[in-house]
């Protein structure tokens, strides 16, 4: 007579262990032979990198300073429109070719007539040689 196997009430247990240690054998061996790629930023030459020059002379400057009332006055002198600041920059800059402006705006000045003078001066062809600083409020 044949026994008739019966189903265990027991539920099957699988052993995972072997199954974790080929894991992390796996994650072992692609750790270790993962190659990083060393992306190329952009190359910087800080100032440490070019010595001094001892005999560098300074560029001629001109300075606009924005003042308060909404007038401009030129290189700490003469007060005209911010409209007419464009002839002013072109007689610098024939005099001058490689003349620096800096536009300096008090903390009380408007925001539009900077802006004007900013323009005003690129319109005359000082893009690169232009540049605006605020000044310091004074102390009360």
């Amino acid at each position: 007579m044949r026994k008739r196997l019966r189903k265990s009430d027991e539920a099957a247990d699988v052993n995972v262990t072997p199954l974790l240690d080929i894991v992390f054998i796996m994650l072992i061996f692609f750790i270790v032979t993962a190659t990083f790629v060393n992306e190329q930023g952009i190359d910087v030459s800080s100032p440490a990198d070019t010595p001094p020059d001892s005999n560098s002379v300074p560029p001629p400057s001109m300075i606009l300073s924005v003042l308060p009332n909404g007038l401009v006055q030129v290189d700490s002198g003469r007060e005209v429109d911010p409209f007419s600041i464009k002839a002013t920059v072109q007689e610098f800059l024939a005099r001058n070719p490689d003349g620096v402006l800096l536009v300096s705006a008090a903390p009380a000045a408007e925001t539009g007539v900077t802006v004007v003078v900013m323009d005003q001066a690129r319109q005359a062809g000082a893009t690169g040689r232009l540049s605006l600083t605020l000044q310091a409020e004074a102390a009360t």
